[in-house]
Formats: C-alpha cells, structure tokens, sequence
C-alpha cells in the first residue's frame, strides 16, 4: 500500500498546486484524470448501501472505489474533502462506509476494509506580492482499517 500512498501524495499535491481555492467537485474531477494518468483504476461516485442493524437505510456514492491496482491487494474507498483539516465527521462518514461495506451484497464493495480520508486545505497561504507559497500541509491522507468490528489507523 506504500507505493500506492506515495503515488496518490504526489498526485493530490499536484491537483491542490492547480485547483486551491476551488469546490471539492473540481478537485474529484482533476483527481480522477491523474488517476487515470498513473493507470489506476476506479469507479467515481460509486453506489453503497447503508445499514443499521443488518438493515440496509439507505445509500451512498463514494467519492473514489479504487480496485487493486500498484501494491494494493484489495479494493478500497477514498472519501475527498476540503477544509482546513480532517475532522472528525469526516473520519466518521468513512467509518460508517467502511462498516458498512461488508454488508453490501456486490462482490467488490464487500472487500473493502481499508479507507482513505483525503483532504485538500481550504485555503492557501501566500507570502510577498511574489505569491511564493508558505510551507503548510496542503494536502493530508488518512487511511483507516475495518476489520473484526475494530477500527485502527494505519497512516
């Protein structure tokens, strides 16, 4: 999975480098055409139920199902955001995804336990009237795990 996080760390950078300041569609849209670039393959928007209590309540479209691809072995979500940084409802809309995934009846969607938290800072910072960019974290990766009804952080 490291060799995967490292592509889509430098393809984040770019489209922020491009896109800052722009709405979260436009920045799905220039990732999905750097994801294509690298050969990555993935669904954009796909369909995943939702459940309470073995119930399905309803459904959702991801942002990102990226199927095993690089040094991935298995499918897994990227939920995209902006803001000034990953909150926790964030963290909690992919948790329910991930939950969730494993009861969904679609044979790729039902492998997913793994999940990434991607987000673009809301603002950029600038220094001089020369626009040269102050160091920050403009673009930050969680990755969450779901598995025997636990959850753990992996980056």
């Amino acid at each position: 999975m490291q060799k995967f996080l490292q592509n889509l760390e430098k393809i984040s950078l770019k489209v922020f480098t491009q896109l800052s300041g722009m709405e979260e569609k436009h920045f799905q849209t220039a990732l999905g055409i750097e994801l294509r670039k690298k050969k990555i393959d993935f669904m954009r928007e796909a369909g995943l139920e939702l459940f309470y209590d073995n119930h399905p309540i309803g459904l959702h479209e991801l942002d990102f199902l990226v199927t095993p691809c690089l040094d991935l072995k298995e499918p897994i979500i990227i939920e995209t955001k902006i803001g000034l940084s990953i909150d926790e409802s964030s963290r909690q809309q992919l948790r329910n995804y991930l939950r969730s995934a494993l009861k969904n009846d679609n044979s790729l969607i039902k492998k997913i336990k793994i999940g990434i938290v991607l987000n673009f800072k809301k603002t950029e910072i600038f220094i001089d009237d020369q626009k040269k960019k102050k160091a920050s974290k403009d673009v930050q990766i969680e990755v969450w795990k779901y598995e025997s009804k636990k959850f753990s952080q992996l980056y």
